[in-house]
């Protein structure tokens, strides 16, 4: 547990490594030793690893005791490449720049913020990792039902988010938290005519189990109660990794082991009001999965499909995007990878229009589509992938990278 101490307005807590939730529970204990109005100088020398779970939950954290106790905190000894986490000031949707949001805490306050992030999440995993087939789909369907849930059911103003993506052993890790009244108490407090059986939620870590189930939501008729379980079982046929706590309880589902557990003695925001929750997950991109199946509904056309070509039977990628890609190789690697995905999810032809495109670079065509033909094997890619509006020099670049290419064999 860190160290603390408060003298006249003035406190000072030494922070642990935030590599698992105890790190939370010391800053928590710390807190009540601490007064409305205080400032408290947070020592982050010790703070090396930022995972998205724990990373979450110390934003929220702070924000909740800024919010709820007027308590200011200063950030002393943070590592530099650790300031961009925002783990003292989460990133803002509406006060965002470009690029991808991940490896941050983002905060968000409304339901068209929670769907603005969720669609930049699911284009950065787009263009970063190659999926399987439905990986996605699956992606897209759980973060925002899984963020929505802070609106529907936790109580709290904000939710909390943090993603972050691993390409070489194409993993996507994500944390949605918030610092409501928690799933246990939710349920003891569902509306009448719920499908909650509250003979079964006697404890925290019961509450949660008996939510991860299909259909179980304290909303009455006004909710499916698919969120939790559909997350639940993509995990499970994707061969990935969930982690649920709330309150004092807690779930793990990882290697095909679930484990609850209990803990009695856990310190929580405010017993009344503040349990927190916070669902951690991770999801293997190498490994196909269906939210169909997950939900046990019939198959339908890939989301990714639609939000990108509604009503073609072929995806199109139009110059403008990529205009500022095509003199680079690894923006290209970006460009192939979401053709990769596009071709997963289903699209059955992908037309690459490059007109007003001046000069492609080698380098973007062998990345691009000298890789891609490779990979998809020559006759598959002319039969699949296409290019309009494209002059005839670059024509000829492109086309001796892939002629390259394939005599190279990889």
């Amino acid at each position: 547990m860190g160290s603390m101490c408060a003298v006249s307005g003035v406190a000072r807590h030494t922070m642990p490594n935030l590599s698992n939730m105890s790190a939370i529970d010391s800053l928590i204990a710390a807190s009540r030793t601490w007064s409305d109005g205080d400032r408290v100088v947070l020592d982050m020398s010790r703070v090396v690893t930022t995972w998205p779970s724990t990373s979450a939950v110390f934003a929220a954290t702070l924000s909740y005791l800024a919010s709820e106790r007027n308590i200011t905190f200063i950030a002393d000894g943070l590592r530099g490449g650790k300031s961009s986490v925002g783990l003292l000031n989460p990133a803002r949707i509406a006060t965002s720049g470009a690029g991808y949001p991940t490896n941050r805490v983002w905060m968000y306050r409304s339901e068209r913020e929670a769907q603005q992030i969720a669609d930049r999440f699911m284009r950065s995993l787009t263009d970063l990792i190659a999926c399987e087939a439905g990986v996605i789909d699956a992606f897209n369907w759980c973060i925002y039902e899984v963020m929505d849930n802070v609106f529907q059911h936790s109580r709290a103003s904000a939710g909390f988010v943090m993603m972050q993506m691993h390409t070489q052993s194409r993993t996507c890790v994500i944390a949605i938290t918030d610092t409501g009244r928690g799933i246990h108490r939710s349920m003891v407090d569902a509306a009448e005519g719920s499908s909650v059986d509250r003979s079964r939620i006697r404890t925290a870590d019961s509450a949660i189990q008996h939510a991860l189930e299909q259909g179980v939501t304290s909303k009455g008729k006004l909710n499916q109660g698919n969120g939790l379980h559909g997350l639940r079982r993509a995990v499970t046929i994707n061969g990935g990794q969930l982690e649920i706590q709330s309150g004092r309880g807690s779930w793990q589902y990882k290697d095909g082991i679930e484990l609850s557990q209990l803990d009695a003695s856990r310190p929580l925001l405010d017993v009344e009001t503040s349990h927190s929750t916070t669902v951690d997950w991770r999801l293997n991109c190498g490994s196909r999965v269906s939210i169909n199946e997950a939900l046990g509904q019939t198959e339908r056309p890939s989301e990714l499909l639609q939000s990108v070509s509604p009503e073609n039977d072929y995806v199109k990628i139009d110059a403008r995007e990529i205009e500022d890609f095509v003199g680079s190789r690894s923006h290209g690697r970006e460009i192939r990878t979401r053709l990769q995905n596009y071709l997963a999810a289903g699209a059955e032809h992908i037309v690459l229009d490059l007109a007003g495109i001046p000069i492609v670079s080698s380098s973007f065509a062998d990345e691009v589509l000298g890789k891609l033909a490779s990979e998809m094997g020559e006759l598959d890619f002319r039969r699949r992938v296409f290019l309009e509006g494209v002059s005839i020099v670059n024509r000829g670049l492109i086309e001796r990278a892939i002629d390259l290419r394939l005599q190279a064999g990889n």
